[in-house]
């Protein structure tokens, strides 16, 4: 197991991160965008870009102007400002080709509950990373995991993800089924 640069939005309260919709947003309620931007640029690119810039960056962007990011925008304004080049497919088959490549990394943007199935990253929509790819297992970076905190032994979470230290592993049809009809973000160093 690789050890990923990771961070947990939770521990970040502190930092504003509002829009008109959201006058009380910060990044632990709203930052899972950013968290996974910070957590791309740091481990794909090793460069060092701390929850706080990401946010400022999202910010400026303009992907912060209603709920939550726009990763749309944010995943484009990402690719002119770093060394990446981005992929936007909602086709869970090309991410898992993409990363059992070993091309890069991905952000899933997942959707939650529906009434037919229950989210197993997220309740509502949430943005995770794709840190690898081995098969069909997949390893996750969740910005809403805490150790301790049981996210994945709720009813319909038990018994589909384990966790080795942050990484959450499942099968890529997980994630799949969370993120149906929604895209999948592939990074890759230019």
């Amino acid at each position: 197991m690789k050890n990923y640069k990771f961070y947990c939005q939770l521990d970040y309260e502190h930092v504003p991160y509002v829009s008109p919709t959201s006058p009380n947003g910060n990044l632990s309620n709203n930052g899972c965008g950013p968290i996974s931007m910070t957590m791309i640029l740091e481990n794909l690119l090793g460069i060092d870009f701390p929850p706080e810039e990401a946010g400022k960056f999202a910010k400026a962007a303009g992907a912060r102007e209603g709920f939550g990011t726009n990763f749309y925008i944010l995943a484009d304004k990402m690719a002119e400002h770093f060394p990446l080049d981005v992929i936007v497919t909602e086709d869970a088959e090309e991410m898992i080709a993409f990363m059992r490549a070993g091309k890069g990394m991905v952000v899933a943007n997942t959707y939650g509950d529906r009434d037919d199935y229950i989210g197993v990253f997220s309740n509502g929509g949430h943005y995770v990373v794709v840190c690898e790819a081995s098969g069909d297992e997949i390893g996750v970076l969740d910005p809403m995991y805490k150790e301790g905190s049981g996210r994945f032994d709720i009813p319909g979470r038990k018994g589909k993800v384990r966790m080795e230290g942050n990484v959450a592993y499942a099968d890529y049809r997980v994630l799949k089924m969370d993120c149906r009809e929604r895209p999948f973000f592939l990074f890759s160093k230019k």
